[in-house]
Formats: C-alpha cells, sequence, structure tokens
C-alpha cells in the first residue's frame, strides 16, 4: 500500500502523536520512514538588529534552531523505534512548513504523509489555516493528519 511515508514533527505532543501512527502504519507494511524537521524562516525584529552584529545573531539563531531540530527528529526516531522500526530516514529542512514539508516528501519519493491537527503555531492555525490543512491542499499524495 505504501512504501515511504513522511511523518513531519515540530516539537509538540501532537507532531508526536503522528510518528507514533506513521511509526506503527510503516511497522505492519514494511514501509521506510522518514521523520522531517522544518526550521521556519522567521525575520529577527529592527529592535534587536542594533543591538548585536547581523550576521552574529543570524548564525546563532541558526545554530540554535538546528540544534533544537537535531533533538526533535532524535526523539521521533527513538520513538519509532518504540513502535517496532529498526532505523528511520532524518531531514531537516528550512522554509514554509507545509511547502517544505510537501518538498521534503516529493524528493524523498514518499507517498504518504503524516501530521498532527495541530502544532506548535496554534494561534497561526486559527488566523490563516493550520499547516496541515495546507499540506492536504498542496500534496500530490495522500496525507493522513492525527488528532
Amino acid at each position: 500500500m505504501y512504501n515511504k511515508i513522511c511523518v513531519a514533527v515540530d516539537g509538540s505532543d501532537t507532531s508526536f502523536l503522528a510518528v507514533k501512527s506513521a511509526a506503527k502504519l510503516a511497522a505492519q507494511l514494511g514501509a521506510e520512514l522518514l521523520v522531517v524537521h522544518v526550521i521556519r524562516n522567521m525575520k529577527i525584529p529592527r529592535e534587536l538588529k542594533r543591538f548585536v552584529k547581523q550576521n552574529s545573531l543570524d548564525q546563532l539563531r541558526q545554530e540554535a534552531l538546528e540544534g533544537a531540530g537535531k533533538e526533535i527528529v532524535e526523539h521521533a526516531s527513538g520513538i519509532a523505534k518504540e513502535m517496532g522500526l529498526d532505523s528511520c530516514d532524518q531531514a531537516i529542512v528550512q522554509g514554509d512548513p507545509a511547502g517544505a514539508i510537501v518538498a521534503a516528501a516529493d524528493s524523498h519519493e514518499c507517498d504518504l504523509i503524516v501530521v498532527g491537527t495541530r502544532g506548535l503555531g496554534q494561534v497561526e492555525g486559527m488566523l490563516i489555516g493550520s499547516i496541515s490543512r495546507k499540506i492536504t491542499s498542496i500534496a500530490r499524495v495522500n496525507v493522513l493528519v492525527v488528532k
């Protein structure tokens, strides 16, 4: 049915529930699992830039977010192992979360994307539509939304 499953994680409890569902399904189907974390491109407030060198602040931000991303995907991989998978691929990508998740799934030839209903951006989801909703509209493969 599915050969490679992409699951998106942002560190929220709901995203780790998505990992459990994706890993369980992958184990049952003998499918591969790809764990994806997205680092959002965010602007640094102008007021803060005045007091810190631009390059230094950008570098510190990037290093901190990459470090957090590595911890998140490692935790998700541990969950997948507990659910019966021997290993899984990992990817940390950058950009708009929905677009970056779909692009990662496409580039890794995944045939299913699994996401939680709400991640860390709950207020944004209420204002402009959730990331999971956007993924379901732009993905070319099936999407499983986990509650």
